[in-house]
Formats: structure tokens, C-alpha cells, sequence
């Protein structure tokens, strides 16, 4: 039995309703663990070595998506991160991109609110 397993086991074994490994939107996640009104959102490593920087990256992406799946799948609301600066670094741009964030300048915000 796998981590994610095991984790599911005490979960059920809790009282939680469990999703191992499911989609929701372009991601999925190692588990969701539903009791109530709390959601955990759960991402399982390797405990043989300590989690990095790319584990807190994939966790806070696939907490995004699954909040993401929540608003639009069950509650029809779209919403979308905007960025407002009069100007973006390259770096910043790949960044926002990666995060789904969208970059406009005053000017074309209020365009596009017309």
C-alpha cells in the first residue's frame, strides 16, 4: 500500500470523504479529504528526502485548479486573476503565464470593462 493509500485508510477510518488521485480541471490531485465544510486538498512526496521548492509549487497548483473545478463545475463562476502595471518583466510575464495570472495596463483594463 502506497502512501496515498494509507493516508486514505485514516481519512475513511475518520469520517472524511475521500477522491484519490482525481482530475479536476487540468490537474489531478493525490487527494481531496472532504469532511463537512473543510476541504483538504493533499499532496503526497517521497518522505525518503525532505520536499523542495517545486512540491510547494505543484501543491499550490493543484490547491488553484481544484478551486478553480469548485467555482466553475459546481458553482458556474468563472474568476480570473488580473494583474494591473503600466508594464511586466519578461520574467514576470512567464511567471504570470505559468500561473494563469493575466497582465493589462490601465488602459487596456478599461477597454476591455467597456
Amino acid at each position: 500500500m502506497g502512501l496515498e493509500e494509507y493516508i486514505a485508510e485514516i481519512a475513511k477510518s475518520h469520517g472524511w470523504n475521500v477522491e484519490l488521485r482525481r482530475k479536476h480541471g487540468s490537474r489531478i490531485q493525490d487527494l481531496i479529504l472532504q469532511r463537512g465544510g473543510l476541504i483538504l486538498v493533499v499532496q503526497v512526496k517521497d518522505l525518503s528526502s525532505p520536499a523542495g521548492p517545486r512540491a510547494i509549487t505543484q501543491t499550490k497548483k493543484d490547491f488553484d485548479e481544484y478551486i478553480k473545478h469548485l467555482l466553475e463545475e459546481k458553482l458556474g463562476v468563472t474568476v480570473v486573476p488580473i494583474l494591473i502595471s503600466n508594464n511586466i518583466s519578461e520574467r514576470a510575464r512567464k511567471r504570470a503565464l505559468s500561473y494563469g495570472i493575466r497582465h493589462y495596463s490601465p488602459k487596456d483594463l478599461e477597454k476591455i470593462l467597456k
